[in-house]
């Protein structure tokens, strides 16, 4: 272009705010012309208050966002996923020692590290040594899948299940096509993991058998398989088998019932029914004993003062209303996918004892959701807060720790999501 022919208005101040650069305060716009070869064109002199070029303290806010973004994915995307892990390996190599103590009148030298892994590796390498596992807290199949971990020693069991624990979670957010490796640092970086690993629970394991229920849906004996093993091993999960029913899967609902049962009573067949009878009585007891001082409802309606019997009846008629809300939820608009998360959350709801550790189960929720990262998946980082493991009858603490579980879920349901419930994966 010739320099005496005019430019076109890009200088001018109604091209400009046609094109998005309006100016706007405290940046004021200075307009000129320029003296020289008789230029008709405009220049633009952008300049802030402080007589410095406008986009200058905009640049320096979007640089000091950056930085503290790119240090909280490195804090919380990189470095705590491997806390855990961390941990595990210092107890291995004799650098983390944990203080002795009881529960449950049982001693254990690692106090509540590894907790839970020590009581079913114990179970597990009971059933392989010729004797009975009982007392035990959990059905007589939580102690068969423990077998395999109950062949190894000690610290090698420790070693197996926390790769089973991490690879659990990953082929669980895998199956549910979750997206992004933010999404998968966010559930191992978050305390529902972490504890799972450091007290050694099956929360990764029944996180995986949910998604499995959920992407084989419509393959029969994958899906009760899967609602089986969840349920036998940890009760508190059984409406998932109201949802099958609320899905019309009838088929599916018979076969889940009588897989139940003849692993059940099969499990126990095994070890002569030892314990068997006394197993009510059992769970009873520790329930008295641990539901007070958990995160769940029932816990919190007792901590608010309401007496056993009243919070008891109180929790007959929830459980009714969870399974018509089941039931209706599946008749509705994208009613598959929606009963199935309120499958998942009632369970939860009506569990009598409910550790921190139990919502790493959410994250399946969620993923039906979210395949991206979201405050849903930043959300449950928030229980770092919570000042110990146990709630003492808080009612405060417990609605918080409630709060965020459910607000979690809450999030990933209430976003306007593009997402799709993916067809299931039916036999050929």
């Amino acid at each position: 272009m010739h320099p005496s022919t005019p430019s076109p208005d890009r200088g001018s101040p109604s091209s400009n705010q046609a094109k998005g650069w309006a100016p706007t305060s405290p940046t004021a716009i200075a307009w000129r012309l320029p003296q020289s070869h008789g230029s008709s064109r405009v220049e633009v002199v952008s300049q802030n208050a402080a007589g410095a070029p406008a986009g200058s303290v905009p640049r320096q806010w979007d640089r000091f966002v950056a930085h503290v973004r790119i240090a909280l994915e490195a804090t919380f995307f990189v470095l705590v996923p491997f806390f855990a892990p961390a941990v595990i390996v210092a107890y291995l190599i004799g650098a983390y020692h944990s203080h002795p103590g009881s529960v449950d009148g049982i001693y254990f030298p690692d106090g509540g590290f590894l907790f839970d892994l020590h009581v079913m590796w114990k179970a597990g390498h009971d059933i392989v040594t010729g004797h009975s596992p009982y007392p035990f807290v959990y059905p007589a199949p939580a102690a068969f899948l423990m077998v395999p971990f109950g062949i190894l020693p000690w610290k090698l069991a420790v070693i197996a299940f926390t790769l089973v624990s991490i690879g659990s979670v990953v082929l669980a957010l895998r199956l549910l096509e979750v997206k992004e490796w933010r999404c998968y640092a966010a559930v191992l970086a978050c305390v529902p993991m972490t504890s799972s690993i450091t007290i050694g629970t099956l929360g990764p394991l029944l996180l995986l058998a949910t998604a499995v229920a959920w992407r084989y849906r419509d393959r029969r004996w994958f899906a009760a398989a899967a609602i089986v093993g969840v349920v036998v091993t940890k009760l508190f999960l059984w409406p998932l088998a109201i949802w099958l029913i609320a899905t019309r899967r009838f088929r599916t609902a018979a076969t889940t019932i009588g897989l139940g049962i003849v692993v059940v009573f099969g499990s126990w067949a095994l070890l002569g029914f030892d314990g068997l009878r006394e197993y009510p009585h059992r769970l009873g007891r520790v329930a008295g004993l641990e539901q007070e001082k958990s995160f769940s409802p029932f816990a919190l309606l007792r901590s608010l003062g309401l007496s056993a019997t009243t919070t008891r009846v109180t929790f007959a008629f929830l459980t009714l209303a969870a399974i018509a809300a089941i039931i209706l939820i599946a008749r509705g608009r994208d009613g598959e996918r929606r009963s199935f998360v309120a499958a998942v959350v009632a369970g939860i709801a009506l569990s009598p004892i409910v550790w921190i550790h139990y919502f790493v189960i959410l994250f399946a929720p969620i993923a039906l959701y979210r395949r991206r990262l979201s405050i849903a998946w930043v959300l449950p980082l928030a229980f770092w807060l919570v000042p110990g493991p146990e709630s003492n009858g808080s009612p405060a603490l417990i609605l918080a720790v409630l709060a965020v579980a459910g607000g979690s879920v809450a999030l990933a349901m209430r976003q306007k999501s593009l997402l799709r419930p993916r067809t299931a994966v039916t036999s050929p």
